[in-house]
C-alpha cells in the first residue's frame, strides 16, 4: 500500500506540475491572459463527470470485495459443518472422512490460496477434493451421505464464485476513461487560475492529491484477493488448527502469506 500510494501520488504530482508549467502558460501565454476567462462550470462539469465515474466504479469494486468475503466465509463454514457432522455421527464406514476432509482444507489453504492473487482462469486442479468427494460417495445411501453430499455442493459452489471472482480483471477502458477524465479536470483548475501562478500551484496540488485518493481506493479493494486488503483464509486456517495435527499446523503457518493465529 505505501508503495502504492507513492506511485500514484509521484504520477499525478508529475501531471499536476506538467500542467502547470507546460499546457498551461502554452494555451493561455505565459501572464495566463492569452485565453482570456475561462468560467468555472467548464471544468466543475469535467470534475462531477469523473467524480460520477468513480462512484459508479468504486460501489461494484466494493459490493465484489463484500461478495468475496461471503463466499470465503460460506465455504468455511461448509467444511465445518461437515466435521461435525462426521464427528457426530455413529454411522459405520466413516474413518476415512476425516483424514480426506482435513486434507482437502490443508490443500485450499496451502496450496489453492497463495495463487488467488495472481489467478488468470477460474479452474484450478484439485486431487485433494476429488478424493474428499469420491469418500463421500463411497458411504451407503443415507441421511449422513445426503447432508454431506449436499455440504460438499454447497462449499464447491463458494469456491467456483471465489475462483471467478478472483479470475475476474477490470476492462482496460474503464481506467483509461477515468484517467482521461482526471487530467482534464487538472487542466480545467490549472486553466480556471491561469492568471495566478500560486493560486493555480495550490488548486492542482490540492486537485492531484485528491484525485489520487481515489484512484487509491479504487486500486485498494479492485482485487480482493491481493494487496495489504487482501481476503485471508482465516476461517479455514483456524479449521485447520483444530482439525490438524502440530505438523500440518506448522506446515500451513510456514506458507508464504499465511496468517499467524496464536494458538
Amino acid at each position: 500500500m505505501p508503495l502504492l500510494i507513492g506511485f500514484l501520488l509521484l504520477y499525478w504530482g508529475l501531471l499536476a506540475v506538467a500542467v502547470h508549467r507546460v499546457f498551461v502558460p502554452w494555451i493561455a501565454g505565459p501572464t495566463g491572459q492569452k485565453l482570456g476567462r475561462l468560467e468555472a462550470e467548464v471544468p466543475a462539469q469535467i470534475g462531477l463527470a469523473f467524480g460520477l465515474l468513480i462512484s459508479f466504479i468504486a460501489i461494484p469494486v466494493w459490493d465484489q470485495h463484500n461478495h468475496a468475503e461471503e463466499v470465503a466465509r460460506a465455504e468455511a463454514a461448509s467444511y465445518r459443518d461437515m466435521f461435525e457432522t462426521i464427528e457426530t455421527s455413529a454411522e459405520p464406514g466413516t474413518e476415512p472422512l476425516i483424514p480426506a476432509l482435513r486434507k482437502a482444507v490443508g490443500f485450499l489453504v496451502a496450496t489453492e490460496w497463495p495463487q488467488m492473487a495472481r489467478l488468470q482462469s477460474p479452474r484450478i486442479a484439485a486431487p485433494p477434493l476429488r478424493e474428499l468427494r469420491s469418500a463421500i460417495h463411497s458411504l451407503p445411501e443415507g441421511g449422513l451421505r445426503h447432508e454431506l453430499d449436499d455440504l460438499f455442493r454447497q462449499a464447491a459452489a463458494s469456491r467456483e464464485t471465489r475462483l471467478r471472482i478472483a479470475a475476474s480483471r477490470p476492462p482496460p477502458a474503464r481506467w483509461s476513461i477515468v484517467g482521461v477524465l482526471g487530467i482534464l479536470t487538472l487542466l480545467g483548475v490549472g486553466l480556471i487560475h491561469a492568471e495566478s501562478y500560486r493560486a493555480r500551484r495550490i488548486a492542482l496540488a490540492m486537485v492531484a492529491i485528491g484525485i489520487t485518493c481515489c484512484f487509491v481506493i479504487l486500486l485498494a479493494y479492485t482485487r480482493p484477493y491481493l494487496g495489504q486488503f487482501a481476503i485471508q483464509p482465516i476461517d479455514l486456517i483456524v479449521l485447520s488448527e483444530e482439525g490438524a495435527g502440530a505438523d500440518a499446523i506448522d506446515g500451513i503457518a510456514s506458507l508464504p502469506g499465511a496468517i499467524s493465529i496464536p494458538r
